[in-house]
């Protein structure tokens, strides 16, 4: 079983909201994103599995979350998409990387997008 800390310490603590030309806003990951509950405690939210995928276009990691709150599973699909730019002041710079949140349910389905880490 894999150890629960280190499954924490992998979410993104924060995913930022497109606000069309208003910028951006910051949301906490550290809530239930299953329907009709609200739980925002992290400590009702327990990490207890991962996934990782990967291909030369993206990473995916799905880290498996109980909430002790509503007895639901979910999901935060985390996708890391490489070489989304690359850096137009620094030549041998890395490609510039970008990661979208999703969260979907128990059984893969998308409950929508979260946000940008």
């Amino acid at each position: 079983m894999p150890d629960k800390e280190n499954l924490r310490a992998e979410i993104p603590e924060y995913a930022y909201i497109s606000l069309a030309r208003r910028g951006m806003e910051k949301i906490s990951l550290d809530q239930c994103f299953l329907k009709n509950c609200d739980n925002n405690d992290i400590k009702l939210l327990e990490p207890f599995k991962k996934e990782e995928y990967e291909d030369e276009n993206k990473q995916i990691k799905e880290i498996y979350i109980r909430c002790k709150k509503c007895e639901g599973i979910f999901i935060l699909k985390l996708e890391t998409l490489k070489n989304v730019g690359k850096s137009t002041k620094d030549d041998d710079g890395d490609p510039i990387s970008m990661g979208m949140v999703y969260s979907l349910d128990e059984n893969k389905n998308n409950l929508g997008h979260i946000g940008y880490y």
